[in-house]
């Protein structure tokens, strides 16, 4: 083509290019006239012409770079904005669940720390009511100055109270080393009593009440229905209607002592007994030449409260003896026996039973 550029030679400086100047325009794209002396500029204009406006008009690369620019900030502006709306949309569906998110600037402030901030003296007050929803652990001690209420169950490993004012009350396990007061105790299984157990009020027992060892009853016992017992034993033993023994009544007791009467025994007679206060046997041996009279004298090792009825009984008198055996000087304290005519010698035997 003929409006090609002609190659130019190798050898051929480069010519300098000059910086464009850019000079002002009309609105009609003509170039403007050259400003006037600032002497001329000061001049009144022309009268009937109006002054005509510059305006520049920028290249298409400024003009992209612009627009490349604008699209920018409206694009860190969009995502600012969105963080913005994502934020507040989550604090309002924790405000309607029911949940606060405080910031950690927010708790530094008030000296909660996540971090281990050990004693710093920082103490936090919650004015309002406070729910935790959640779990909560407290690592030190927790002192409640108002009632502490609970919904559920109480589970302590180890707990210390003062004072427990509790209604229905579950315990798998309870160890008390002080004083205890209880209103009603139901136990529905054994109770073991290590040390001494006083009651003080009446006891009711609607079972068996089975004793193992020794039981010792400082008052009075009263049994309603059939007392039973392998072996009973009683210094004083008071019946106030009828005594009814299905077996023998064997009485015992220290012998009473016994002394010889006089002449009823003859010479070189004897006297002994076996038994107690209550019954016994005197043995009489009659010596040479015995003489109606006292035989014997019995004094009681413990006294009665009145003067006693005594039996007596001679044993062992062959039936060609013909006397009486009497009862002398009865006392609380002992008896006399005595014969109305002289014994043979030989060995002779009464009996006695003492009640009063």
């Amino acid at each position: 083509m003929d409006n090609a550029p002609s190659p130019e030679p190798q050898n051929q400086v480069a010519e300098t290019v000059e910086p464009e100047v850019l000079q002002p325009r009309a609105d009609d794209g003509t170039p403007a006239p050259e400003a006037a002396p600032a002497s001329q500029t000061a001049a009144a204009p022309e009268a009937g012409k109006r002054p005509r406006r510059r305006t520049y008009r920028p290249s298409h690369k400024a003009t992209f770079i612009g627009l490349t620019v604008i699209v920018l900030i409206l694009a860190v502006n969009a995502v600012i904005l969105g963080f913005v709306l994502k934020g507040n949309g989550k604090a309002a569906d924790q405000l309607a669940n029911g949940q606060v998110t405080i910031s950690k600037g927010v708790l530094n402030k008030i000296g909660v720390n996540t971090s281990s901030i050990g004693d710093s003296g920082v103490v936090l007050v919650v004015g309002p009511n406070a729910q935790f929803n959640g779990k909560m652990t407290v690592a030190g001690d927790v002192n409640i100055g108002g009632q502490l209420k609970l919904n559920s169950k109480f589970i302590a490993s180890d707990a210390n109270l003062n004072q427990l004012e509790a209604g229905n009350t579950s315990l798998a396990q309870l160890n008390v080393s002080g004083n205890t007061t209880l209103s009603n105790l139901a136990l529905r299984n054994g109770l073991a009593v290590t040390g001494s157990t006083q009651l003080q009020g009446p006891v009711t027992i609607s079972q068996l009440l089975t004793v193992n060892n020794n039981l010792n009853v400082v008052g009075n016992v009263a049994v309603g229905g059939t007392f039973s017992t392998k072996t009973f034993s009683a210094n004083s033993l008071t019946s106030t209607s009828t005594l009814t023994v299905g077996g023998h009544i064997i009485t015992a007791g220290p012998a009473p002592s016994v002394g010889p009467g006089g002449a009823a025994l003859g010479s070189n007679g004897t006297v002994s007994i076996n038994g107690n206060d209550a019954a016994g046997t005197v043995a009489i041996n009659i010596g040479a030449g015995a003489a109606s009279g006292t035989l014997a004298n019995i004094a009681f090792r413990n006294q009665y409260g009145g003067v006693p009825r005594i039996i007596i009984t001679p044993v062992n008198i062959p039936p060609s003896v013909t006397c009486s055996f009497y009862v002398i000087s009865p006392s609380v304290g002992g008896f006399g026996i005595e014969d109305s005519c002289g014994l043979p010698p030989g060995g002779f035997a009464v009996d006695y039973i003492v009640e009063q």
